[in-house]
């Protein structure tokens, strides 16, 4: 479901809006792509806090450029869930596009929160979803490579499964003169 706001509108203000609101001022953001990398989420939105990892089931991620996600019949999609403020909430619409390349979606996501991988919760949140016009113009286009490795640097940070293709596994060497 493709969920629209106007940050002008005071008197709905963003309860209304693409994220649930776990305050007034506070919303939980599910991060797939390159904003799953603690760096680029720092960079962006600084006092974004990780809340932990989650999985986004019946959808799965498309490369379209960049990451997409899109409903998918038995599909999960593992990314990480962060409590964002107001104004991390517009700043990440500006990085994102908003709303002319991604739409902002609501998502029930499955979350493991405060580092417990054995109890999961599902919590409403949102995220973002390319528009039509988008997916159409980027579909079949590869990721840069830049982004292929900043994407996966987030999911090795996190513990999630690398779908980026890039950042192989460090392979143990033996060095000339060691034992």
């Amino acid at each position: 479901m493709e969920i629209t706001y106007r940050h002008g509108n005071a008197a709905r203000g963003l309860t209304a809006s693409c994220g649930y609101a776990m305050t007034p001022d506070t919303y939980l953001y599910f991060a797939y792509g390159s904003n799953m990398n603690p760096e680029r989420i720092r960079q962006r939105i600084p006092e974004a806090r990780p809340i932990g990892r989650a999985t986004l089931r019946g959808w799965r991620l498309v490369e379209r450029l960049y990451a997409d996600v899109e409903k998918a019949r038995g599909g999960r999609v593992e990314g990480v869930l962060y409590l964002v403020t107001r104004t991390e909430l517009h700043r990440l619409d500006l990085c994102e596009g908003y709303p002319n390349i991604y739409n902002c979606v609501r998502v029930i996501v499955h979350a493991e929160l405060m580092g417990n991988p054995s109890v999961r919760y599902r919590v409403p949140a949102f995220t973002y979803a390319m528009t039509k016009e988008t997916r159409r113009k980027r579909d079949g286009i590869p990721y840069p490579e830049d982004y292929r490795i900043v994407c996966a640097t987030g999911a090795r940070y996190w513990g999630i499964p690398n779908v980026f293709g890039a950042l192989k596994p460090i392979e143990k060497r033996r060095w000339v003169g060691m034992k």
